[in-house]
């Protein structure tokens, strides 16, 4: 049986590899694993007299993410730990002559793009090579080594070009001092000595192929003419080269110049294709209610309707995952469900298919079902009413600024209400008459209106609105802020009902029309204060529900995050004219159709509540009494074969329909559909197909093109614990060789070690932790070994004097690193200058980044000059607010008789500016750089920066919960247009940092930026 072959390595007549995650050796026409079920095997690499192979084994679930390395003997054996990084970053590069194995590692380092590279011995002794950020090291005769950086394979960036590409650097005296060697117009990855040439991969003239060049860099060659597929993940024994493509394994010979595809059958287990049963409320995607006594929902991409106490659950649709249902929708009597790919399918709340239809309006957004009409709202902005019966279309309305959302229809069917984007900023809630296809505002657009809902009883129409503006004042960053920004409003529908608010009259019947004429008058707000709300729903009896959330910190939300919002529900009585809290930890809400009941899901569980009847909130219990549904009646189904392929079909779907050029920049999309699906019969398991869904997403040649995975449902990992510290072996015991600290008084900003009462300096010894005694077999962060935010027990040895101290160690040190770095630049910036010069170091453009830039302005607010230092900034969406406190410059003071003038503005940076930028500052941090450029703010100092500036968001997930993103939003600068992507920005002063500039403890880039100011 074929697989799909990834990392292959070579030792004379035997080579491994990779496939089903697990490490395989190669020799003589027979396959045999060596590992099983151990994570995913990534990197593998044979020792130089080929007794062991080194890998990296990585574990991502949701319980976080670590790769470290194991060694095996190469007949076979137990794989033995020898690192403890507990790092997402880790992995093999090779091994040193001595026996060691290399690995570069964001471990100890500041950033997660700052990866150094380490030897480690085989019983677990590692030492830092002190080169700086390097992701490749070759030996060669002579003298020769050869340094790699930033040296990945980059299947989801095909024909990158940007200041993060591969380059190699060159050694003539064993690795004491270094030169660039070789540098091209693309990405260049698998650095190799044979022959006395330097081989590598490199797709600088458009795929990648293997090239050569000699010792000095030139006699360039090309070994290979792949046209459609990469060359990728090249190594070699010193004599021949492996590599993969397209899930094969190529051997060349360069003795020969003898290229051979092998042919390579295992006994394959498959095992991961194996059926399975998913948690449905983990996988829960969209759900609403019938009625109390039924709901439907989708879970895993599987459609449902679920009895609430009693009964059979039905399964509506397809089992098993070859189709994939987005959305759903109830209106009591019927159940709606589309597919992924624009299908809309009506079943009765029995399972029977009604209808379905293929409407051919492009990806569906959202969906409202009625009597028999559909409402949906696709991802080009428009909104499309379908006729069941009949199986007409037609366009009610469209937007040139966003998606139409929240579309939901009148209890009588003719109306349907939904907020549409109406200007960059605002988005106004409106009304469409499906009768006469008239439309209607009934807000002005002038506001940002969102999550309309109608009563049930027809006479209102609730929705919420970022109307309420009252500012307060934000200290810190000396601005006003509208922290709550919105409330619930309601619109009368009939012209002669009375505001509910001065004289509420209970219905006796359902209303049965609409007076849109004049609705804009007839609007009114809620009298509670403003906040921040989330969703409302019409209950039955005048009353309203709504989802509330506190104010909250950015950061536990931002980007990747799967933490889910959760706030309070509240209910609204419009006949008594109170409110009460009803639920607390509450993500996301539904009403029936009659206004009886609520759905509302909690953290792990959905409750069903009788508006009438308070549940027992205290009871997690499934049963009438709690309201809480026993989910476990669900059965969700997968086989991961069918789910493999609608996940692929789905994400190339996805791009052709949402990367920002129609032309997806001359690609033949469908052609490269075609050039991919094959490959998915060998894929087997769920890394493999990642790492084809990049394959065929790099064929874009573009940016954030992400697929990021939130678990290849392997082995929970052991995260390692921090102690704020840096070891080194002396030889007799791990030393203490650095205590992290940044600024002390802030929280997380200083090292455990450093702790009141606790007497650890560096260069003690450390004897134990958590009773576990250290040695060349069990360095400290083995005895750290699920060990995070835990109290420990350490022992230290102080000039023949052990002590023991007790701490709490920390979960995570990259934050606490990150600040000792950035306050070490600070001191050495006021150092130089005597003080007259501040430092600000930006590291994303995200919510840590704003925070970070106003702690230093904060900090250093009557510094004469400053640095700004976006090196490794990882990108977000504030530059455009961080450049206007850059660009205005102080030009003027308030004077006092007592004390030193304050500056004017506020909270802005002074005139004399210089801007330290790196390859690692991309996406915003590409777009800052070029901000501070075209406004001539000051000199740029560094390398060329990443090159990606076509943005996303996080709105799509594959069934299984991957974020799928597709660039949607090119960055167009004046002067270079859309230039920066796959090239970057240049800076000024070009300064490379060598690698022995690190181990020497020099940073060129910042001395130039301080030179710079003396000058001046």
């Amino acid at each position: 049986m074929r697989g799909y072959y990834l990392f292959p390595d070579i030792y004379g007549d035997e080579i491994i590899f990779v496939t089903e995650d697990d490490l395989w050796k190669y020799a003589k026409g027979i396959g045999q694993r060596l590992t099983s079920d151990f994570g995913v095997v990534l990197k593998p690499k044979f020792s130089p007299d080929g007794k062991w192979i080194a890998f990296t084994r990585l574990q991502q679930t949701d319980q976080g993410t670590t790769a470290d390395v194991y060694v095996v003997p190469s007949e076979g054996g137990e794989p033995k730990r020898i690192t403890y990084f507990g790092t997402p970053f880790t992995r093999v590069v090779g091994w040193t002559p001595d026996g060691r194995v290399l690995v570069y590692s964001d471990f100890k380092t500041p950033f997660p793009q700052w990866r150094e590279l380490y030897a480690i011995s085989l019983d677990g002794i590692y030492e830092r090579l002190n080169l700086g950020p390097a992701t490749a090291l070759v030996y060669g005769d002579g003298g020769i080594v050869v340094l790699g950086r930033n040296t990945y394979d980059l299947p989801y960036w095909k024909r990158y070009k940007g200041g993060a590409r591969g380059v190699l650097w060159i050694s003539r005296d064993g690795g004491r001092t270094f030169e660039k060697f070789l540098d091209l117009p693309g990405n260049i990855t698998s650095p190799m000595i044979v022959g006395g040439r330097v081989y590598f991969l490199s797709d600088h003239e458009g795929v990648g192929n293997l090239y050569s060049v000699d010792f000095s860099g030139r006699d360039m060659r090309r070994h290979t003419n792949f046209k459609d597929y990469y060359a990728r993940n090249a190594n070699s024994d010193g004599k021949r080269i492996v590599f993969q493509a397209a899930g094969d394994i190529w051997l060349y010979d360069p003795a020969t110049e003898r290229l051979e595809k092998l042919e390579i059958d295992l006994p394959l287990s498959r095992k991961a294709k194996m059926a399975k049963f998913v948690d449905p409320v983990k996988y829960l995607e969209y759900f609403a209610l019938a009625s109390g006594e039924r709901i439907v929902l989708v879970s895993r991409g599987q459609a449902f309707v679920m009895p609430s106490w009693e009964g059979a659950v039905i399964q509506i649709g397809h089992r098993g995952g070859g189709v994939r249902y987005k959305h759903i929708s109830t209106d009591g009597e019927k159940v709606a469900v589309a597919t992924y790919d624009g299908a809309v399918e009506v079943y009765t709340l029995e399972g029977v298919l009604v209808k379905r239809i293929e409407p051919g309006i492009g990806l569906i957004e959202a969906l409202a079902l009625k009597q028999s009409k559909i409402a949906a709202a696709n991802h080009r902005g428009e909104l499309w009413v379908i006729d069941i019966d009949t199986g007409n279309v037609q366009m009610a309305d469209k937007s040139e600024y966003g998606l139409i959302t929240g579309i939901v229809w009148h209890p009588a069917g003719r109306w349907l209400a939904y907020a549409k984007p109406s200007g960059i900023y605002t988005q106004n809630i409106r009304i469409y008459d499906a009768a006469t296809g008239k439309i209607y505002d009934v807000t002005s657009p002038t506001a940002y209106d969102y999550s309309p809902a109608f009563d049930p009883e027809g006479r209102y129409l609730y929705f919420l609105s970022r109307r309420a503006l009252n500012p307060a004042l934000d200290p810190v960053q000396f601005s006003y802020i509208f922290a709550k920004h919105s409330k619930p409003y309601l619109a009368v529908l009939r012209r002669g009902d009375t505001s509910p608010f001065v004289q509420y009259k209970k219905a006796d019947v359902k209303a049965e029309e609409v007076d849109l004429e004049g609705i804009e008058t007839r609007v009114e707000p809620f009298p509670v204060e403003e906040g921040l709300y989330a969703s409302v729903v019409g209950l039955k009896g005048g009353k309203v529900a709504w989802l509330k959330y506190d104010v909250e910190g950015a950061l536990r939300y931002y980007l990747w995050s799967a933490q889910e919002r959760r706030g309070a529900v509240e209910i609204y009585d419009l006949e008594t004219k109170t409110r009460d809290q009803l639920v607390a930890g509450a993500s996301s809400l539904r009403a029936s159709p009659d206004g009886k009941y609520l759905l509302v899901k909690e953290e792990n569980r959905l409750r069903l509540i009788d508006v009438e009847k308070k549940p027992d909130l205290q009871s997690r219990d499934p049963g009438r009494k709690s309201g809480v549904l026993d989910m476990g009646r669900v059965k969700v189904y997968v086989e991961p074969e069918k789910e493999w392929r609608q996940m692929f079909r789905e994400a190339w779907l996805l791009m052709r329909e949402n990367y920002w050029r129609g032309d997806l920049n001359g690609v033949d999309w469908d052609a490269v559909y075609k050039k991919y699906e094959p490959l998915l019969s060998r894929i087997g398991t769920r890394y493999e197909l990642s790492d084809l869904i990049n394959e065929m997403q790099g064929e874009l040649g573009t940016s954030h093109a992400y697929e990021i995975v939130p678990d290849f449902e392997v082995d929970k990992p052991y995260l390692i614990g921090g102690l704020g510290a840096e070891f080194k072996w002396d030889g007799k015991c791990w030393r203490i060789a650095k205590i992290f600290v940044g600024d002390p008084s802030y929280e997380n900003e200083k090292s455990p070690l450093l702790a009141p009462g606790v007497d650890v300096r560096e260069g003690d010894c450390i004897i134990s932790i958590a009773g576990v005694r250290l040695g060349p077999n069990a360095p400290p962060e083995y005895a750290l070994l699920n060990r995070t935010s835990d109290v420990v027990t350490v022992e230290v040895e102080r000039g023949g004097e052990v002590k023991a101290f007790t701490v709490r160690t920390v979960r995570d040190e990259k934050y606490l690193i990150y600040r000792h770095w950035v306050e070490a630049n600070r001191r050495y910036v006021h150092q130089r200058t005597g003080g007259a010069v501040g430092y600000i170091h930006i590291p994303d453009m995200g919510p840590a980044g704003y925070a970070e830039f106003f702690k230093s302005l904060n900090a250093e607010g009557d510094k004469e000059a400053f640095i700004i230092d976006v090196r490794y900034n990882r990108g977000g969406h504030t530059s455009g607010m961080l450049i206007l406190r850059a660009s205005v410059g102080i030009f003027g003071r308030f004077l006092t008789r007592y004390f030193k003038p304050y500056p004017y503005p506020e909270l802005v940076l002074p005139r004399r500016l210089v801007l330290v930028t790196n390859e690692h500052a991309g996406s915003d941090g590409d777009i800052f750089t070029y901000d501070f450029k075209r406004l001539k703010l000051g000199p740029v100092v560094g390398k060329r920066t990443w090159g990606g500036t076509v943005g996303i968001d996080t709105r799509y997930k594959l069934v299984d919960g991957t974020i799928i993103t597709q660039p949607k939003y090119a960055f167009w600068g004046e002067g270079v247009g859309t230039g920066i992507e796959g090239y970057g920005v240049d800076p000024d002063i070009e300064v490379e940092i060598a690698p022995q500039d690190y181990r020497e403890g020099k940073d060129p880039q910042l001395e130039k930026a301080l030179e710079i100011f003396k000058e001046s």
